[in-house]
C-alpha cells in the first residue's frame, strides 16, 4: 500500500469522536448563519429552509416557529452524522447520497409548504 492510499483511507474513515466534533462545530454555525438572515422576522428564511428543511415544514404548517422545530434543528446535523457513521464503510457514500437527496426533497417541499416564512 502507497502512502497516498493509506491517508485516503484515514479521511474516508471518520470516528465517532471526530463525527461529533465536526457536528457540533457546523450545528451552532448553521443555526447562528440561519438566524443572523431571518433577521428577527424581518430578513429571508431561504437559508433556514436550505439548511433545516424539516422544521421550517413544522413553522409552515404551525405558521410560526415552535420549541419542536427548535430542537429539530439543534438536532438535525447530529443525527446525519450518526446515520452515517453506523453504516459500513462501503454503504458510507450511498447513505450519504441518500440522506442529500432526501435533504433536497425536504428544502423543495419546504420551499412551498412554508410559504408564508419568505
Amino acid at each position: 500500500m502507497t502512502e497516498k492510499s493509506k491517508t485516503e483511507i484515514k479521511l474516508n474513515h471518520l470516528s465517532g469522536k471526530q463525527i461529533l466534533i465536526w457536528t457540533s462545530i457546523l450545528t451552532p454555525t448553521l443555526l447562528v448563519v440561519s438566524i443572523f438572515f431571518m433577521g428577527g422576522g424581518h430578513g429571508t428564511y431561504f437559508f433556514g429552509k436550505l439548511f433545516y428543511p424539516v422544521p421550517m415544514i413544522i413553522a409552515g404548517m404551525n405558521d410560526r416557529i415552535t420549541d419542536l422545530a427548535a430542537w429539530i434543528a439543534v438536532l438535525q446535523i447530529p443525527i446525519y452524522g450518526l446515520l452515517l457513521y453506523s453504516v459500513r464503510h462501503k454503504k458510507r457514500k450511498i447513505v450519504g447520497l441518500g440522506i442529500f437527496l432526501i435533504h433536497i426533497l425536504l428544502f423543495f417541499f419546504a420551499m412551498t409548504v412554508a410559504s408564508g416564512f419568505d
